[in-house]
């Protein structure tokens, strides 16, 4: 079976939940024989490492586009094209068609589209079957935005720039359903990443859906410590740009800290991963320390007393709390954080919404060793039964198999 996968993200380094899972693609589609990789990447991308040893991977290549939206004119031109959603960037697609062309010889038993974007740049010009990876539910994350719009309604201008707002929302909601539709229909499979997104998509009249849940990498030793560090270390980490991840972080600094600072005194909280500049005034010492971006999070992960998810809304499922989960840390997370991973409250850990729950959660698992104990260990067996990497390479290559058809040689 030959494979060409094209992904809107590029795996090493591995320093994100989507390349995570991008590299377990990989790995599952190299089982099922030679894969090659075509990762469409905005131009300004420059961590770009080399390939590791990954079996049956055959060839890769990169190809750049203007992330930037492009003009004022074409912005205009794309607000009134009620088929193609505001925060899409795709660039040029003719030239990464020209680029895909000539890259991609011979033919393949099955094209695996890693995001929605690779199907509007070059999906819908595919002929071999296809298989469409939706790993972000684009329209959940605005929706769930929008409900935390505050009830307060606001005067004068305010107002009107609510309305507009909200007018602007519902209809990126309808454009993101409506593109999911098309490709999902013009594509022989779509692969989601939990049983709760494959009851949305199949709510919003996507055909065809399998799950692919994310994973973890087994760890030979796990980072997490059983008592409580001199000072207390509370961790949020991930791409403190993302949208759902940047406004985690005020949430979790502006108002959650503030009462877990009352209840465990001294507690450090550190952000760790590449922030925005509008994020600067959260680095707020002794207490929180924007870290910013690191090579390896074995460090952090290492000083760490439990993971905080204090996400508010988001799509998908959360590779930072499987990487919790392996390393044996404990977790606190938001029920929206936590969804879709099969993981109970009060099991395998503990679950708060508002801030002064969320603190008093963090502070829970600072104090009760007993209790750390108790999620951690369930955590892990949580965690290896479920989202250990190889038992998800093994859904890679059964649904791959199942898209490519019956006739395909599975190591051909």
């Amino acid at each position: 079976m030959r494979t060409l996968v094209i992904a809107d993200d590029y795996p090493w380094p591995v320093t994100s939940g989507s390349r995570i899972r991008l590299e377990i693609v990989l790995r599952g589609l190299g089982a099922c024989g030679a894969t090659d990789l075509f990762s469409i990447l905005p131009s300004d991308r420059a961590d770009i490492g080399p390939p590791p040893d990954v079996s049956g991977l055959a060839r890769v290549a990169t190809v750049g586009f203007d992330a930037r939206g492009g003009s004022g004119w074409t912005r205009v031109v794309r607000a009134f094209r009620r088929s193609t959603p505001y925060g899409l960037s795709i660039g040029d697609g003719p030239e990464v068609q020209r680029v895909l062309t000539r890259f991609a010889t011979g033919n393949y038993d099955l094209v695996w589209l890693f995001g929605i974007r690779p199907w509007v740049q070059v999906g819908r010009y595919l002929a071999a079957p296809t298989l469409l990876d939706l790993y972000d539910l684009n329209d959940r994350k605005i929706a769930a935005r929008e409900r935390l719009r505050p009830d307060v309604e606001p005067r004068g201008s305010g107002r009107l720039r609510q309305a507009a707002g909200r007018v602007v929302a519902t209809e990126e909601v309808r454009r993101w359903r409506m593109l999911q539709r098309r490709a999902a229909r013009q594509s022989d499979m779509t692969v989601v990443c939990s049983a709760l997104d494959a009851g949305r998509a199949v709510a919003i009249g996507l055909p065809r859906v399998d799950v692919v849940p994310n994973g973890y990498p087994d760890v030979a030793e796990p980072l997490g410590r059983r008592s409580v560090g001199t000072p207390p270390t509370v961790l949020f980490l991930g791409t403190l740009r993302y949208p759902p991840n940047a406004d985690a972080s005020r949430f979790l600094v502006d108002d959650v800290v503030p009462i877990l600072e009352r209840l465990v005194p001294g507690v450090q909280v550190r952000l760790v991963g590449r922030a925005a500049p509008a994020l600067s005034n959260l680095d707020r010492p002794p207490g929180v320390s924007l870290v910013g971006p690191v090579d390896d999070v074995s460090g952090e992960l290492a000083r760490a007393d439990l993971v905080v998810v204090p996400l508010r809304f988001a799509s998908g499922t959360r590779l930072k709390i499987l990487e919790a989960f392996a390393h044996r840390i404990p977790v606190v997370s938001t029920a929206i954080g936590a969804e879709g991973l099969g993981a109970e409250d009060g099991v395998h850990l503990l679950v708060a919404d508002s801030a002064p729950d969320l603190a008093t959660a963090c502070a829970r698992l600072l104090e009760d060793e007993e209790l750390r104990h108790s999620l951690t260990d369930n955590a892990h067996r949580h965690f290896l039964a479920n989202f250990r990497s190889d038992v998800i390479e093994r859904d890679v290559a059964r649904v791959a198999r199942a898209a490519a058809g019956p006739t395909t040689a599975p190591d051909s």
